[in-house]
């Protein structure tokens, strides 16, 4: 896990102070270990949080033996052992990363297809000189770019450093406009324009001129899984059992975050399964989100080792949180909060159980789609059974009354993607569209991967649900406000082989398994009986912190010469009734506009 930069740039002292500079910026991200290294025409950096095999010889950059290929990355290979193994690669550490430039020398970038794992790579090619960068399938690690006014490109894992290389920045309207609607940007979005994001599983092949050549690392995205898997298994128990044992591997001292729920229980069964005492670790929550007593019991059952650690937010969080914003995002104050208590209780390495409500539909709105077509009927009913149907699913926390009343509608979602694109937005697309000054045509929905699913099914919706919300905000989230702590966290349930098997098990049905889809896989009764449990998460009280220690925050956007007022429409939010700002029953409107100040406020951005 690491932080990487870089240039392509034919003055060399230039380019070397460059990339040195973003280096220093993301020096959180990797502070145990620092380079910049020339080759050829292209220049790397590379701030390493020494993880595997953590000591020199583990050092980047990477050198295929035959010497063409230098690469620099970041994230993990959790097979790499296999591969090394399965091609006879002439690797000398432990180190995961090196069997990038040497498989690379086997197969081209053919070689990304058959790495499992988390990563953003820049490796050149000294015959051709190229450059290439390659984002993995689900978008966990970031990689950005930007061309400068002299023509030359730099690169790194933040956006940050990249803005500060040269003045002259404009925000992208368009990108402004689809976190006004959603909450966070799209995965292949960057909020100015003079920056770009690799898109999830895409690799650019650049040559010295700094024109670019991109291409899917997976035709068929992400949710097939890899073509030349390690196992042949589609099963969702062996291979979700398989992800855990490989995000298991690490050289440091790695924790599990262990919550109430099934997802991260599983993480649990599995490590006993496999001999190992994991330490589970446990951030407090506040009155009725506190999972911690139900976490000890499961870290009991299993045998593991098990702390409780006290969520605090204080005075200095907030500013530090928004220095980390990499992009606008009303999600990730949670995680920036637990990645600083794992890195307090001495760990580098914490694994998550983000993902499992993607994997097998596990949020409450993938219950709808079964009922979509009873819904349907009841849109051609008189206004006063709409009316009461509204008032009971939202008296039984359905969803809110305002969203139930669209879903009502004849205007409402028909099918799986739309349910989802519904329960995930933040404003209408329309008055996004008025904040922003950017049409509705201008608020894209970043497609999903499921062109292969028929809309009315489960896996046309999960589809949705990785773009629209897993790539989009919590992956972002996850890796910004870990890595601001110097964590590494790790997401078994985000690996292709574990959608595959949980898609194929669900064929074309029309209803989501759920957690007992996990239960099932596993056949583990204390599973069980979590599963028939209310779900839960880790969550912070936004509600309460929006009137007492974040309420400067929203304060501040009742002043006209805030700087979200130079971006969005002041007049269009008042006619909207969003000012003055005021946390409700909605905290996130007056979140989704307090963030986008305070982010703004960070980088001085107008």
């Amino acid at each position: 896990m690491c932080g990487i930069a870089g240039a392509i740039d034919g003055t060399a002292e230039r380019a070397t102070a460059r990339v040195k500079r973003i280096n220093d910026a993301q020096r959180h991200r990797g502070p145990d270990h620092s380079v910049v290294a020339r080759v050829g025409t292209f220049t790397f950096g590379n701030t390493r949080l020494a993880i595997q095999d953590p000591g020199q010889s583990g050092n980047q950059p990477f050198v295929s033996a035959d010497g063409r290929y230098h690469c620099v990355f970041n994230g993990e290979i959790y097979n790499h052992r296999r591969l090394a193994e399965r091609y006879q690669l002439p690797v000398r550490t432990r180190c995961d990363g090196e069997v990038i430039p040497q498989l690379w020398a086997r197969l081209g970038p053919a070689a990304l297809r058959e790495l499992r794992g988390m990563f953003a790579v820049a490796l050149v090619d000294t015959a051709e000189d190229k450059l290439y960068l390659a984002r993995d399938p689900f978008g966990i690690k970031p990689l950005y770019w930007r061309t400068l006014a002299d023509g030359t490109v730099v690169f790194g894992s933040e956006i940050r450093p990249l803005v500060a290389e040269s003045a002259g920045v404009s925000l992208d309207s368009a990108a402004i406009a689809r976190y006004l609607r959603f909450g966070a940007m799209a995965p292949d979005q960057a909020p100015f324009r003079e920056v770009t994001a690799l898109a999830p599983n895409t690799y650019g092949m650049f040559g010295r001129d700094g024109r670019v050549t991109l291409r899917l690392i997976h035709p068929d995205g992400p949710l097939g899984g890899p073509p030349d898997a390690d196992t042949a298994s589609t099963s969702l128990g062996p291979e979700l059992a398989d992800s855990i044992e490989l995000h298991l591997g690490a050289d440091v001292p790695t924790a599990l975050l262990l919550s109430a729920g099934v997802d991260s229980a599983a993480i649990a069964a599995v490590g006993r399964r496999l001999g190992r005492d994991l330490n589970c670790l446990t951030v407090a929550g506040y009155g009725p989100a506190d999972e911690s007593s139900r976490a000890a019991q499961t870290a009991r059952h299993y045998g593991h080792h098990f702390q409780c650690v006290p969520a605090v937010l204080d005075d200095r969080d907030a500013a530090r949180f928004f220095r980390a914003m990499q992009r606008p995002s009303i999600d990730g104050l949670n995680t920036y909060i637990v990645a600083k208590a794992v890195r307090a209780a001495g760990f580098k390495v914490a694994l998550s159980g983000l993902g499992g409500d993607e994997v097998v539909g596990g949020y409450s709105h993938f219950r709808m789609l079964r009922y979509l077509s009873a819904i349907s009927a009841v849109r051609g009913m008189p206004g006063i059974v709409s009316s009461a149907a509204t008032r009971t699913l939202a008296r039984a926390g359905v969803a809110s009354e305002a969203k139930l009343t669209t879903l009502l509608s004849r205007e409402g979602p028909q099918d799986g993607p739309a349910l989802s694109v519904l329960h995930r937005e933040v404003l209408p697309a329309c008055l996004a569209a008025q904040l922003s000054g950017v049409a509705e045509a201008g608020c894209p929905v970043w497609p999903w991967h499921g062109a292969a699913h028929p809309r009315g099914s489960f896996g046309a919706m999960v589809s949705a649900e990785v773009g629209l919300y897993l790539e989009a905000t919590l992956l972002p989230d996850a890796d910004a406000f870990s890595m601001s702590s110097s964590v590494e966290l790790r997401v078994p349930f985000v690996d292709s082989r574990v959608f595959a098997a949980s898609l194929d098990a669900a064929g074309d049905r029309r209803s989501a398994p759920g957690k007992t889809a996990i239960v099932a896989a596993l056949q583990d009764p204390y599973l069980r009986q979590l599963a028939a449990q209310p779900k839960r998460g880790f969550s912070v009280p936004m509600r309460q912190w929006l009137t007492t220690s974040l309420a400067p925050l929203v304060g501040a956007v009742d002043d006209p010469s805030a700087p979200v007022w130079s971006v969005l429409s002041r007049e269009a939010a008042e006619r909207a009734g969003l000012l003055p700002l005021r946390p409700g029953s909605r905290w996130s409107q007056a979140w989704i506009l307090a963030a986008l100040n305070a982010w703004l406020g960070t980088l001085g951005a107008r």
